[in-house]
């Protein structure tokens, strides 16, 4: 951006013009990260002692700040943002098998809803940036 850009834009000195895209897009990510884990779930719905999994965001690991006590110590490196966790289900079957085909089709369709509209608002946000390189006419 040149200087006189900045008294253009009324004093800003940067626009994100993604930022809408990258508010939704970690929720995106989730949603299709989540049906990898579910379908995976019915996949194994008769497979001897597997346990259902889910996913989840993993907050927890970003609240700890970590840091190099040693030079020789491995640099900490960025934490996932999700991960898959095993679900607690008093429900096993004689396989020890704990999947409840029921449970998993409702949240793949509460998930398939989620991933839709997220990919709606992302797909709202590039068509205003459409809009705007070609300069409003639409």
């Amino acid at each position: 951006m040149e200087q006189g850009d900045s008294d253009a834009l009324g004093g800003l000195s940067e626009v994100d013009i993604f930022k809408s895209i990258r508010k939704v897009e970690p929720h995106a990510d989730f949603s299709w990260m989540r049906h990898k884990v579910l379908l995976s779930n019915v996949a194994n719905a008769d497979t001897p002692n597997y346990r259902a999994k889910d996913l989840e965001f993993a907050r927890e690991v970003r609240r700890i700040p970590l840091r190099r006590t040693h030079p020789k110590h491995m640099a900490p490196s960025s934490p996932e943002r999700f991960r898959v966790i095993e679900i607690r289900r008093n429900l096993v079957g004689n396989d020890r098998n704990n999947v409840s085909l029921e449970e998993e089709m409702a949240k793949l369709a509460q998930n398939r809803i989620a991933y839709e509209v997220y990919m709606r608002m992302i797909a709202g946000s590039v068509d205003k940036l459409n809009n705007v390189i070609k300069g409003g006419s639409r």
